[in-house]
């Protein structure tokens, strides 16, 4: 019996580039948009590119999207209050939703016939569930790129993730660069995770991902009263920040005006909470709530300080941005926002409050508003372009039949 060999997608060349980005997105925007930043990325770089965005995002919509690109939706998931796994909108088992959702990534990545895939995040994708598109892309010879962020969670908590049977494949045989959004000076994962030391040669450092922006000088103006953006990223754990953020500004009557998003997954419920909060403060002149905003890097360039929960988006933003910021991490389900927000205010690029006490958040306010923004280039924003510079090294070695070791992007 003759056993048929896969089909070879490995790429010739960068002409007519298809690459599919896969992201589990349970909870938050944070995989979404950096999945988004990075298909604009590849599409400009590489005009006649197509992209597909597989996630399961429930905002997956409500973007604009990059030219030659498209979004595949799954089915979406959340966390419940222990942090475990749920279905979000259907009422089957979350095994009986993985099962689903994992069959249209494998029918996806069949039907798109893509030369690269990006997994971003989980080695395997949500419960394992992109194994077995990883699979069948490596026996085609297919690229693969694993995308990390620049903290995934403490040390502990990664290596008991980490240490099963198909992530040890992945690392091993499945992928050929590990991509780290991130610097090193920030968080290196290199010495951090331990499962990632034996392939440390695969691991490029790209810097953070962020969408260009044209960057306006700030003037100082005398009689204009100083603003504060106040983000809760999608907003699912925003609510306690919220009410320490308005509790503050009980605390006396406040010099500057605020923009207050609730972020789109907050519940409804708590998103007119606040509104009617505003009223009854008196507060309708000095404070807006919104529930969603499509550029909040927009937003950032208006404000003089910003109040943000500390995921990674949200902090790639402030970054770019260069605003005094005070970050609240959150501390569960994962230590990731905590890790981040405290490296951030060691190296001097935001406040980090964990104690959520409204006196201080309003002290943390006032000094932020005191200080300048910070000098641009401090740490490096260049995750888009250094992305696509691995993906034209990668492409140019496959079609040159290079077998030598691939000299990486951004790393030290």
């Amino acid at each position: 019996v003759s056993v048929s060999q896969p089909v070879s997608n490995r790429p010739s060349s960068l002409a007519g580039l298809r690459c599919l980005l896969y992201s589990h997105d349970s909870w938050g925007l944070g995989h979404l948009k950096r999945s988004l930043a990075i298909a604009s990325a590849l599409t400009t770089r590489f005009p006649d590119a197509n992209v597909l965005v597989v996630t399961g995002s429930p905002c997956a919509t409500q973007f604009n999207l990059p030219e030659n690109c498209d979004v595949l939706k799954l089915p979406s998931v959340s966390k419940d209050a222990e942090g475990q796994y749920i279905s979000r909108n259907l009422t089957d088992d979350v095994s009986r939703t993985i099962d689903l959702r994992s069959r249209l990534i494998l029918e996806a990545y069949r039907s798109f016939k893509p030369h690269l895939v990006l997994v971003d995040h989980q080695l395997t994708g949500l419960h394992g569930e992109a194994l077995p598109m990883l699979h069948e892309a490596h026996e085609a010879d297919c690229i693969l790129i694993y995308g990390m962020r620049d903290v995934l969670d403490d040390p502990e908590a990664v290596a008991v993730e980490w240490d099963r049977h198909e992530n040890h494949w992945a690392l091993r045989h499945g992928y050929e660069s590990v991509c780290v959004y991130g610097t090193p000076e920030v968080f290196d994962p290199r010495t951090q995770y331990p499962m990632l030391a034996p392939h440390k040669d695969k691991v490029n450092f790209t810097g953070y991902i962020v969408s260009p922006l044209d960057y306006t000088t700030r003037l100082p103006v005398p009689t204009r009263i100083p603003h504060v953006l106040v983000t809760m990223g999608g907003g699912q754990d925003g609510r306690e920040r919220l009410e320490c953020f308005f509790d503050s500004l009980l605390q006396a009557p406040p010099t500057w005006t605020s923009h207050v998003l609730t972020g789109p997954l907050m519940e409804a419920g708590s998103v007119r909470h606040f509104k009617r909060l505003v009223q009854r403060m008196g507060m309708t002149q000095q404070v807006r709530v919104s529930r969603f905003h499509n550029n909040i890097p927009h937003l950032l360039q208006a404000a003089d300080a910003v109040v943000s929960m500390a995921g990674y988006n949200s902090c790639a933003e402030i970054l770019q941005s260069r605003i005094p910021a005070i970050l609240l991490p959150r501390t569960t389900p994962r230590r990731e926002q905590l890790i981040r927000a405290k490296r951030f205010q060691a190296l001097g690029l935001a406040q980090c409050l964990t104690d959520l006490q409204p006196a201080d958040l309003r002290d943390a306010i006032e000094s932020a508003l005191e200080l300048r923004p910070h000098a641009p280039g401090r740490i490096d924003l260049e995750g888009t372009t250094r992305f696509c510079e691995l993906v034209e090294a990668l492409v140019t070695r496959s079609a040159d039949g290079s077998t030598e070791p691939l000299r990486a992007v951004g790393r030290e």
